[in-house]
């Protein structure tokens, strides 16, 4: 479609860069592992939690059965991870399907502490596998008509994937962390722990950043050579540095990243983002906060959306697509904890967040992109462990982009039926704590204005909005089987 880009060589010096490597998010609100649709290396690790005991408001209790194997793996330092996530999404009304899929994501690895392991203090290893199967191979988006909605389940999908193999380093009194390997830069810039309550659009991040329609540069649970860097002058401010093979051939490379998958010759350029933030932690104050900004280039050549080099329309007389040459965006988000009756505690406190990215060269895919949310912990009093969310995302897209899908209606006869160059998606949600580590989480999501640029699907006229709905059933194996984390800080 529009955003599938030629592939270009990566000069050897500019390969350098992802060997800098990163480090670490900033501090969680606490250890209580969120609900999500994609737990991102961002969930995993540094500091030792035991398995706690289950707290009540459960239906059930899956009484810790791995719990003396994952004590004594830990005591080797060796953590055992992963999750599945199982979700039935359908559209009913609207849209361009009207029918459903239930779709497997299982994520599974292990994190080493080498220094338990070989005497190497604030080091870990992180490796992890994800596997995704019983969606369709082009992912759902042909379903609702919006190439924004569902990330988690877009294509290809029926495939395993090496997630991550990075070296993780905390030094000088954890003012300086890096991680360096192969890893997904989009699981540590613009992201938040609350994006994982939902299941549509954002996901684990910004919906522009998390997505490949404005670089090339992988999404999760896809991997590359890359490495980010984080220096933390004071135990609330942070900067955070990264630089990653930006290579669109992953994206429909199969399996494991053997058979030519772990050299260069497909990068098409060098992706660096840069990251300032300030957070303060429920710890030290009632109601903590977090802001932080940022701003990535990737350096890749990207085909238009639109035209051909001869400046004819590709949808209408074909042709080879003009090349624009560069992408940059910066971005902004912020959360806040607006409701904690209890300081001791995160149950029953209500989160807001607001986000906001903006294209500043090139010609990305999305120019403009709007967030706002809130997020309920313990939103019943009597269902301490359950949580609700309600989001709502604006997108404003390249005119180029929407006029190519209006070209293409235009060359199947229809004529008049212009296409909005912009979107919004609404989700609302409530996830029901059945065990320590299980939830299902009934959803429902309303998108106005379908872009239709997608993949494999020709586009119909009066497409103006799409209804869907389902659940997710959710089961983190830490807290389920009773296996000790290494958590690494946000």
């Amino acid at each position: 479609m529009s955003f599938v880009r030629p592939v270009r060589p990566l000069m050897v010096a500019s390969l350098l860069l992802p060997l800098l490597g990163t480090a670490a998010l900033a501090a969680a609100d606490d250890n209580r592992p969120t609900p999500g649709t994609n737990l991102a290396p961002t969930m995993t690790p540094s500091t030792v939690n035991e398995a706690p005991p289950p707290p009540s408001g459960f239906l059930f209790d899956t009484g810790a059965p791995l719990a003396d194997l994952g004590k004594t793996l830990a005591n080797n330092g060796v953590y055992l991870k992963g999750f599945y996530s199982g979700v039935l999404y359908g559209v009913p009304s609207g849209g361009l399907q009207h029918t459903d899929v239930f779709y497997n994501e299982v994520f599974y690895g292990a994190d080493f502490d080498m220094e338990k392991i070989a005497g190497l203090p604030g080091g870990v290893i992180h490796f992890s596998l994800d596997s995704r199967f019983g969606g369709f191979p082009q992912g759902v988006g042909n379903l609702t008509g919006f190439s924004e909605g569902f990330l988690a389940g877009t294509g290809p999908d029926n495939n395993t994937r090496l997630n991550e193999f990075t070296l993780d380093e905390h030094l000088w009194d954890d003012k300086i962390r890096f991680v360096v390997g192969r890893t997904t830069l989009a699981s540590y810039f613009g992201t938040s722990e609350l994006y994982c309550q939902f299941i549509s659009s954002i996901c684990s991040n910004m919906v522009p950043f998390n997505w490949s329609s404005n670089s090339n540069n992988p999404f999760w649970p896809i991997s590359t050579w890359a490495g980010e860097i984080a220096f933390w002058p004071t135990k609330n401010a942070y900067l955070r540095v990264g630089a990653e093979e930006a290579n669109s051939s992953q994206f429909t490379h199969a399996g494991f990243p053997w058979n030519g998958g772990w050299g260069i010759k497909n990068a098409t350029g060098v992706f660096t983002p840069i990251e300032a933030g300030y957070v303060t932690r429920p710890s030290e104050t009632r109601y903590p906060t977090r802001i932080d900004v940022g701003f990535y280039h990737d350096s890749s050549d990207f085909t238009d959306f639109r035209y051909n080099t001869a400046g004819g329309k590709l949808a209408l007389v074909g042709g080879t697509p003009g090349t624009n040459s560069g992408s940059s965006v910066i971005y902004a988000q912020a959360r806040q904890t607006i409701w904690r009756p209890d300081p001791k505690s995160s149950i029953g406190s209500i989160d807001a967040f607001a986000g906001i990215l903006q294209d500043t060269g090139g010609h990305a895919y999305v120019q403009t992109y709007f967030e706002a949310g809130l997020v309920a912990h313990g939103p019943i009093p009597f269902r301490p462990n359950d949580s609700a969310g309600v989001v709502f995302t604006n997108f404003l897209f390249n005119h180029r982009a929407t006029g190519y899908v209006d070209d293409e209606l235009t060359a199947e006869g229809h004529r008049g039926n212009n296409i909005s160059n912009q979107s919004q998606l609404v989700e609302i949600n409530y996830g029901i704590a059945v065990a320590p580590g299980v939830s299902i989480k009934p959803f429902m999501d309303f998108t106005f204005h379908p872009d239709q640029d997608i993949f494999d699907v020709i586009p119909k006229p009066g497409v103006n909005y799409a209804l869907a709905a389902g659940g997710q059933l959710f089961i983190l194996f830490g807290p389920a089987l009773g296996l000790p984390g290494l958590f690494r800080e946000y």
